[in-house]
């Protein structure tokens, strides 16, 4: 199968060195750089969700002036340890690393709203962070996600959930009276 899009994941946790995209300079000449490759296939740039809300809008801000761009994801991993979303016990277990899934769902969802409201009209938003059911997926579309993108749940779940969810989704959309997906992107937002 052949890739339908490419991620530009700026938040990368393997990065080392102080290297740092967040920093508008910084992420306007990795967008300069990356744009003169002239990619044929749309580009999402996959975005942190543990930067202020501000901060987040100064890097969007950079995004929306490369007309390259198709989007934005967001997000990448919970690297606050001290965040609420956490068991504190069971975060005292685990190793070194950052975390994905349920942590990062809060916040995710927090981001794709702030994006949808000020960007949704130059950015095609997805959705990641803590999808694990219907619900889950429909919550961030309702925010202003337009596609969703699954990591955890599906390893958790296995890839059969992903029909399930398709599924539910169609009964939650019908219940709310919609007939389709776009009419739901960014109710709540």
């Amino acid at each position: 199968m052949k890739n339908k899009y490419y991620e530009l994941n700026i938040s990368c946790p393997n990065l080392k060195g102080g290297v740092s995209f967040y920093p508008p300079k910084e992420l306007n000449a990795l967008l300069n750089a990356v744009g003169k490759l002239k990619i044929k296939k749309p580009v999402f740039v996959k975005m942190p969700i543990e930067k202020s809300d501000d901060e987040v809008r100064g890097m969007l801000d950079v995004i929306v002036k490369h007309k390259w761009i198709t989007g934005v994801i967001f997000g990448n991993l919970q690297k606050d340890r001290k965040d609420p979303s956490f068991v504190q016990d069971e975060i005292l277990t685990a190793g070194v690393g950052n975390f994905s899934g349920k942590p990062t769902f809060r916040r995710s969802n927090e981001l794709i709203k702030l994006a949808y409201s000020g960007y949704g009209k130059k950015l095609i938003i997805i959705g990641c962070g803590g999808v694990f059911t219907a619900e889950d997926a429909y919550r961030k579309i309702r925010l202003g996600a337009s596609l969703i993108q699954m990591i955890t749940g599906m390893i958790f779940e296995g890839p059969q959930r992903i029909t399930q969810i398709n599924r539910e989704l169609v009964e939650l959309l019908s219940q709310d009276g919609y007939s389709n997906i776009s009419e739901a992107v960014g109710v709540d937002s």
